[in-house]
């Protein structure tokens, strides 16, 4: 019987932009603890005269990923995140790309470049709360249009667009 190997949450590694001009991106990993992915498919449903039961297809994703984290100041990520709450920013101004890296496929022979996803996503801040007399914040970078495919260099935090995806966000 062959052993079944589960991705680790570990082979992850996740980057904010925290540049208010150029890209600057920032580990979203130390003080983070929880960031999952919601891809949320989107489905139509047809029935055609012929058949009993309904037709289904996917129409689109509805991508979100539910964050939690101690409020360690001193990381840029999670600074950007509470700033972005605490003065109760709206529109382009909570806005921002995410980058989500996939540590177990390797890209070329530097030895960091990664296969990535980016994402234009709004910061949802919904709560700051007391965690045992330790704050916390929680909630959701909400996707806006589509993902793109790339590869991220992890020493120089670059990303770059395949050249067969949109780079439009």
């Amino acid at each position: 019987m062959a052993l079944r190997k589960v991705k680790q949450r570990r082979g992850f590694a996740d980057y904010l932009n925290v540049g208010t001009d150029a890209e600057s991106y920032a580990f979203l990993g130390t003080g983070v603890t929880k960031l999952d992915e919601s891809p949320s498919a989107q489905t139509s449903s047809k029935r055609y005269v012929s058949d009993k039961s309904l037709s289904k297809g996917i129409t689109g994703y509805d991508d979100s990923f539910p964050f939690e984290t101690d409020q360690i100041r001193s990381e840029e990520a999670i600074e950007f995140i509470c700033n972005i709450g605490e003065k109760r920013l709206t529109g382009t101004d909570a806005e921002t790309d995410f980058i989500r890296v996939d540590l177990d496929k390797k890209v070329g022979a530097s030895g960091s470049e990664y296969e990535a996803r980016k994402f234009l996503v709004a910061v949802e801040v919904a709560d700051f709360a007391d965690s045992d007399g330790e704050m916390t914040a929680s909630g959701n970078l909400l996707c806006i249009g589509d993902m793109v495919e790339g590869k991220f260099d992890t020493t120089a935090k670059k990303f770059t667009a395949t050249a067969d995806t949109p780079s439009g966000s």
